[in-house]
């Protein structure tokens, strides 16, 4: 064995050993990624007026899951777009629009691409799933001056979904009282812990609901270290209709901008 070669070894060694290489404490708590038996969501359009406390109107927010008009073959495909308005618009204006391919078979991510803008900036963030990384391009676009900033970053875990396989993926789970799930997303740029716990099954604005509790922690790209999110200051409750379609009803977030809400208007199934 030659000199050139020992070193090779010696270095995949101490690389193998290393503790950045070394699974994260939280790995562990992380629910098998086996979808439920929850029958699939039809193609559909859910649309939602955002607003602070219920009160101050502040914006609009859709989700179409397979669009009649947009095809992929192999891949479901969603898209999202909202913008702000009212007094919300004059004080942050801001659209975005969405596009998510997650594998027809699986429903694990495959891609995922975001637009958005507000008086200053415009963000394109470009994600590429795969088993075991998602790798991550981000542009970002000053309005005034046309200057381009990027961010390339590759975050190594495997089983790491999109917000919508996420949604998709509680939604197929049986959801018992008591029951909690735990799950690695990457939506843009940074990676998060969620900690999803089925609270209750009661009435939300005269529907059978289940309500789900959502805790957020961010991980640090280098170390995998867990981090306090401290934009959102409280666990999200999230409403799903108790039926066989499972929609989100209704989103609370006690977000550093205050009370924020998502309440759907209006569901329309496109057969």
């Amino acid at each position: 064995m030659n000199r050139l070669t020992s070193l090779r070894i010696l270095c995949l060694f101490i690389l193998a050993t290393s503790p950045l290489c070394a699974k994260p404490d939280w790995a562990e708590q992380l629910t098998p990624s086996t979808f439920g038996s929850h029958p699939a969501i039809e193609s559909s359009k859910l649309e939602y007026s955002l607003s602070w406390k219920g009160v101050v109107k502040a914006g609009y927010f859709d989700l179409q899951f397979a669009p009649k008009k947009v095809s992929k073959s192999g891949f479901l495909v969603v898209t999202s777009k909202s913008y702000s308005l009212g007094v919300a618009k004059k004080l942050f204006p801001y659209e975005h629009n969405y596009w998510s391919e997650l594998k027809l078979d699986t429903l694990e991510p495959y891609f995922f691409q975001s637009t958005e803008s507000d008086s200053k900036e415009k963000v394109v963030t470009t994600n590429r799933y795969s088993p075991a990384q998602v790798d991550i391009d981000e542009v970002t676009t000053n309005i005034s001056t046309s200057k381009e900033k990027t961010f390339v970053k590759t975050f190594s875990e495997p089983n790491v979904r999109d917000l919508i396989s996420a949604i998709l993926f509680i939604r197929s789970q049986k959801l018992d009282v008591g029951d909690t799930h735990v799950m690695l997303i990457l939506p843009f740029r940074s990676p998060y812990l969620l900690n999803i716990h089925v609270e209750a099954k009661e009435k939300h604005e005269g529907k059978d609901a289940i309500l789900l509790s959502i805790a957020m922690q961010k991980i640090k790209f280098d170390t995998h270290e867990l981090l306090p999110y401290k934009k959102i200051k409280k666990p999200v409750k999230l409403w799903l209709s108790d039926d066989i379609d499972r929609i989100p009803l209704e989103i609370r977030a006690s977000a550093y901008i205050g009370d924020v809400r998502a309440v759907l208007v209006k569901h329309t199934k496109t057969p």
